[in-house]
Order: C-alpha cells, then sequence, then structure tokens
C-alpha cells in the first residue's frame, strides 16, 4: 500500500508527463507544454514562472526544474492558507 506522501509525488510525475510529451522532447516541458499545464491548472503564474525556473533558458523545463515550480506554487499556497505569512521569514 502506497503512502499519502508517495500517492502524493506520483502524481506529480504523473502530471509532469502527461504535458510534457506534447510538443518536443519527449521528457521537458516547452513554453507551450508549461502554459497548457498552467491555463488548465492556474494560469496566473504562468510567464514569471516559466522564465525563473528555465534555469539553463533553452526555452524547456526539465523535471528538475519543474520542481522549482511545484515548490514555488505550493510556498505561495502555503502563505495564502495563513494569510499573514507566519510560517516564513521571507516577504516575497
Amino acid at each position: 500500500m502506497l503512502t499519502q506522501a508517495v500517492m502524493a509525488l506520483k502524481t506529480i510525475v504523473d502530471v509532469y508527463h502527461r504535458y510534457s510529451i506534447r510538443e518536443g522532447e519527449l521528457d521537458c516541458l516547452n513554453f507551450n507544454d508549461f502554459k497548457t499545464l498552467l491555463t488548465e491548472n492556474n494560469p496566473k503564474y504562468m510567464e514569471k514562472l516559466f522564465k525563473e525556473t528555465d534555469l539553463n533558458k533553452d526555452k524547456d523545463l526539465t523535471f528538475e526544474e519543474f520542481t522549482i515550480v511545484l515548490a514555488n506554487v505550493a510556498d505561495d499556497a502555503h502563505r495564502i492558507i495563513h494569510k499573514d505569512d507566519r510560517c516564513t521569514p521571507d516577504k516575497d
């Protein structure tokens, strides 16, 4: 039986692969793949996050770069839930 944490991680990988197979390299998200993923799931962050997380500026997100997107989105969601940023020292 898979734990809840393992199931959550599997879901993240599955979502990445659902969008990374649409165009370009099979295991990379290009901007169009990323745009589709965020438009369907959360359009607010799209262009800013892509630019911030495409570390090598090749216009594709590897899975490693995609995990940065997840961390940023999770951090933003955590801050929104708490409304007062009480869990974090930074204010970005």
